[in-house]
């Protein structure tokens, strides 16, 4: 299997990790939460264009270029189904307190798999930093970009509106029965091992 070609970029006030996925010529990014700019000068610089956008979860962070890359590239924009409150809701995706968002994209709605740009993707949902946070999963190339479900040694918060200690708490027992090792792309932070979490991470022990 040929290694995925990523490009790790942080963008925003909350220094968000942003991904692009390169295959050839086309690309899926993954939580492009802020700064269009910049996605779009990459993009311009390596002829890329966009076959889709993926949502980790709906918080503004996560979301922020989505509407500006959507106007230029015409792409797909796919979110777990549990997250369509959050996407659209300016309080429930935590940009009132900073500059509402008032998302106008429309946006493609995921209860487990998608086929995208010749991969199967999973989306995985793993509730409690929202309803509709999700590992967002390249099985065949063992690769997770895991939003703000958990980061390097951490879990994502939960006393958000939409977040929840007990989903929390189902969801890290999920990760625990997961097989196999995945590199772990986090929504902020750096990266990690799914064996390196397991073994470290205390609050997979802890909660």
């Amino acid at each position: 299997m040929e290694e995925l070609k990523i490009k790790h970029m942080t963008l925003g006030q909350m220094a968000t990790n942003c991904y692009i996925i390169e295959n050839g010529n086309q690309s899926l990014i993954v939580d492009p939460g802020a700064e269009s700019e910049k996605i779009i000068q990459y993009l311009n610089e390596n002829h890329l264009n966009i076959s889709a956008i993926l949502l980790t979860h709906g918080h503004f962070d996560h979301i922020g270029a989505v509407d500006d890359l959507v106007n230029k590239y015409q792409c797909s924009v796919y979110l777990h189904e549990r997250d369509y409150n959050c996407f659209y809701d300016d309080d429930i995706n935590l940009s009132n307190y900073s500059k509402p968002l008032n998302m106008q994209t429309k946006i493609t709605l995921v209860k487990d798999f998608i086929e995208c740009a010749g991969f199967k993707i999973q989306f995985l949902n793993l509730p409690g930093h929202t309803h509709g946070s999700c590992f967002v999963i390249f099985q065949d190339h063992h690769i997770i970009f895991s939003g703000d479900v958990i980061f390097k040694g951490a879990v994502g918060r939960y006393d958000f509106p939409n977040s929840s200690l007990e989903e929390t708490i189902a969801s890290i027992e999920k990760i625990k029965g997961i097989s196999g090792n995945y590199l772990i792309y986090p929504g902020h932070g750096p990266s990690s091992t799914l064996d390196d979490e397991k073994r470290n991470n205390p609050y997979l022990n802890r909660l």
